[in-house]
């Protein structure tokens, strides 16, 4: 062992003082506590290829147990009174695209005008792994989505959710031609949370596809219509 290695070697790192430390975050949640496992876990084994520890500090110490999240459907009919309580055109219209879509909310956001067929009542949707497939939407998604338009003077090209307020950072932010940002997913969660504080987006998606799914309903088709919907104007 060169002396430049004995000098480098890491003392403090210990079984001892692992199990101390780690005992001191049992207070945090089984994600997070895994996660600084496994970071301390991945700096040890740096170490020991770096001749700086002779040892595993972390071992015999387990990851802590997380309870498996799978998404659960709500009440459709408690869902579409939340939906039908939002006035925000534009949220409005992103929230019942999303549900009468079962639709990815990035896949939503990702959505440009040209990417509406308005005669057809279709969209195409750049899904995961790069796969684009159709979707139609119903005549009650269409009217919403008209009111949000006709509210930012009815474009036909660019992001089709935008902010409310002009980016600060022009050169990086996806624009549309008068300096509006592309509606980002924090800014989406933020408003879900906000509308239904109990309820996720995942949870919407996945409500969505159960309510589709129990009318044999395809991926592409729009939920069942309700009788007072209204063609679009």
């Amino acid at each position: 062992m060169s002396p430049n290695t004995t000098r480098n070697r890491v003392t403090s790192l210990t079984h001892q003082t692992t199990v101390a430390f780690l005992a001191s975050q049992e207070h945090l949640a089984a994600s997070t506590f895994n996660r600084v496992c496994a970071a301390l876990r991945s700096f040890g084994r740096w170490c020991q290829q770096q001749v700086w520890l002779d040892h595993d500090p972390l071992v015999g110490l387990e990851r802590r147990p997380q309870p498996r999240r799978s998404p659960r459907a709500l009440d459709p009919e408690q869902v579409e009174a939340a939906l039908r309580a939002i006035r925000a055109a534009r949220d409005r219209a992103l929230f019942w695209l999303i549900y009468d879509g079962g639709l990815r909310c990035q896949e939503a956001l990702a959505i440009n005008l040209e990417d509406i067929n308005w005669t057809e009542r279709s969209i195409r949707i750049q899904g995961k792994g790069d796969r684009a497939r159709e979707m139609f939407f119903s005549r009650r998604v269409s009217r919403y989505l008209d009111d949000y338009l006709r509210k930012r003077s009815e474009p036909t090209v660019g992001a089709l959710f935008i902010t409310a307020r002009k980016a600060w950072s022009p050169c990086r932010a996806d624009l549309t031609a008068d300096g509006y940002a592309r509606l980002s997913y924090r800014q989406v969660d933020t408003l879900w949370t906000r509308y239904t504080p109990a309820w996720d987006l995942l949870q919407l998606r996945h409500t969505a596809i159960s309510a589709r799914a129990a009318h044999g309903y395809s991926e592409v088709e729009p939920l069942p219509k309700t009788p007072n919907e209204c063609g679009r104007t």
